[in-house]
């Protein structure tokens, strides 16, 4: 039996354009990420869907929204387990700040992010848990059937670890996740494989250049902090 999961980042949020740490901080949706939501609610249209789960933060919720608008009568559900990492006293400090206030954490970041410890959050161990524990949680309520999850892009890099290499150190090989790229994964006789990752092909040339891929050790070098 085939159960396929829509893995969707979340439209793009005022923290994203702010270059903020956002973590579980509940920013508001940016002009950019309204379109965003227009396009993939419009994607999403013909396709059939049984179940939608969401981040219970604004930015997934409305992302959900967007792809439920087009389907009546369609469940959209809370899931806490897919909420973004707690980052603790990094809550919406800029990246600039964190890099100069949590240089150990920051480096963490660049170069072993399975091993952060969010000062008053998580660490990142914990995180991989809990969202992969959601993960298996939803796989099995839903066998056969199909499932879009709207959600962030450290819970998505702690999938992909998972998924892609079958441990948290995976995430340091993760792929970067655009707002609102939409990764599919196919859960089939006990295996997970992704049938294709971050496609935004919803989006206009000019709102589908590659995600960042960032690092602190990138905005040193640029003279930026």
């Amino acid at each position: 039996m085939v159960t396929k999961i829509y893995l969707i980042r979340h439209c793009q949020s005022m923290g994203n354009i702010e270059h903020k740490f956002q973590g579980q901080y509940d920013a508001d949706v940016s002009p950019a990420g309204e379109k965003q939501l227009e396009l993939l609610g419009l994607r999403f249209r013909n396709e059939p869907i049984d179940v939608i789960y969401t981040s219970p933060l604004k930015r997934a919720r409305l992302t959900a929204q967007a792809i439920a608008r087009y389907h009546n009568g369609i469940e959209v559900v809370d899931e806490p387990g897919f909420i973004e990492m707690d980052v603790g006293e990094l809550e919406d400090r800029s990246l600039k700040e964190l890099a100069l206030n949590y240089p150990e954490t920051a480096e963490k970041w660049d170069k072993s992010p399975d091993l952060c410890e969010f000062p008053g959050g998580e660490t990142m161990g914990q995180v991989y848990d809990r969202v992969n524990a959601a993960l298996d949680r939803i796989i099995a309520e839903n066998p056969g059937r199909t499932v879009v999850v709207t959600t962030h892009g450290g819970v998505l890099r702690n999938l992909y670890a998972r998924i892609q290499y079958g441990e948290p150190i995976g995430i340091r090989k993760s792929e970067v996740f655009g707002n609102t790229g939409v990764s599919t994964v196919i859960a089939q006789g006990g295996r997970l494989y992704f049938e294709s990752i971050n496609d935004l092909s919803h989006l206009p040339e000019d709102m589908r250049r590659p995600p960042t891929n960032f690092s602190f050790e990138k905005l040193k070098k640029e003279n930026l902090i």
